[in-house]
């Protein structure tokens, strides 16, 4: 069987850009689905104490060159990458680590560039807590998942 992913399709939202109870839908940490639910997704809205943004075309340059930094820095590969209005695609090849703390080693430079560029506070939260870390072992997931990542968007 396999034991070496190809690479890992990481995605990750912005901070109250999907809430649990959604309309479309949400998964908790582990997979287990949360179907859409008004009173959740209310409940879950009313603990989120800054507003919902979405990200400019210059935002969206800084997060893509951050990612890009963090990648030559960690030696990691690039195969896709999407940075979208409330949420990142990539697909990434980063040997000997898991995804979660490719994930988080992202999120973080991100966070830093953000910052540094004047686009948000200290106190400002941007990211949600987790993400979708998915490992691609066969090369037919592989070039499906940088198809999505590039033209399904």
């Amino acid at each position: 069987m396999y034991n070496t992913p190809l690479a890992y399709f990481i995605t990750f939202t912005l901070h109250g850009s999907w809430l649990h109870g959604d309309e479309r839908g949400s998964y908790r940490r582990g997979g287990k689905y949360i179907a859409p639910d008004r009173v959740l997704f209310q409940q879950k809205e009313s603990l989120t104490n800054q507003a919902w943004i979405s990200l400019s075309q210059e935002q969206r340059l800084v997060i893509e060159k951050a990612i890009n930094e963090i990648c030559r820095m960690k030696q990691w590969t690039i195969h896709a990458m999407n940075v979208r209005t409330n949420h990142v695609h990539i697909v990434v090849t980063a040997d000997e680590m898991i995804p979660e703390k490719v994930m988080v080693a992202m999120k973080a430079r991100i966070t830093f560039r953000m910052r540094k560029s004047g686009f948000m506070t200290a106190e400002q939260k941007l990211w949600t807590e987790h993400g979708s870390t998915v490992y691609l072992f066969t090369e037919k997931n592989f070039l499906r998942a940088c198809e999505y990542v590039r033209d399904c968007q």
